[in-house]
């Protein structure tokens, strides 16, 4: 009977150096932090820009309503058949310059169950045949000209958005009431 023998074979490598005493592990925990940065850098960066985003369409919807809003009373004070648009000319002209005639909220065209907006329309009497620069008087022949201002007003409640439109008018004196 034979012995074993152990047979040791050499290689080219050395031996591995037991110094080291766990250098790979902390370059692998130094790799995994900056990416850990890096990753939660990118994630409030997308949270950022995400409000952003929403920011700027809540701006742009606002903005929408108010325009809508003050189109949809132009074409309403300028139907001469409806009475009411007499009556709020008047309103305004009885407040004197400067001084608002709000329009009633059941009068606003831009409601609905979906909108999140709150708004106000108002109409400013800004006066009687205001004076250009070189002093001659602007007007219509057949009488007086008198200069409204229709202001809309949306904003979005608890937050900073909103959006303020205005759209002047010019019109003979508006009926009185009989």
């Amino acid at each position: 009977m034979q012995k074993n023998r152990a047979v040791t074979i050499r290689s080219g490598t050395p031996a591995p150096d037991r110094k080291q005493g766990g250098a790979v592990l902390i370059v692998c925990l130094v790799m995994l932090t900056i990416l850990t940065i890096i990753g939660i850098g990118t994630t409030t960066d997308i949270s950022f820009q995400s409000n952003m985003v929403r920011n700027s369409q809540l701006r742009l919807n606002a903005f929408n309503t108010a325009l809508s809003e003050l189109n949809g009373q132009y074409r309403r004070l300028d139907n001469a058949a409806d009475a009411s648009t007499d009556n709020l000319l008047n309103e305004a002209l009885d407040l004197g310059e400067l001084g608002e005639a709000p329009i009633p909220a059941a009068d606003l065209t831009q409601t609905s169950a979906n909108n999140p907006f709150s708004q106000s329309v108002t109409i400013v009497y800004l006066g009687k045949e205001i004076k250009p620069v070189d002093g001659e008087e602007i007007g219509v022949k057949g009488g007086p000209t008198y200069y409204f201002e229709l202001n809309s007003i949306v904003e979005l409640d608890n937050t900073g958005v909103g959006s303020n439109q205005t759209i002047g008018i010019t019109q003979l004196k508006p009926k009185q009431p009989e």
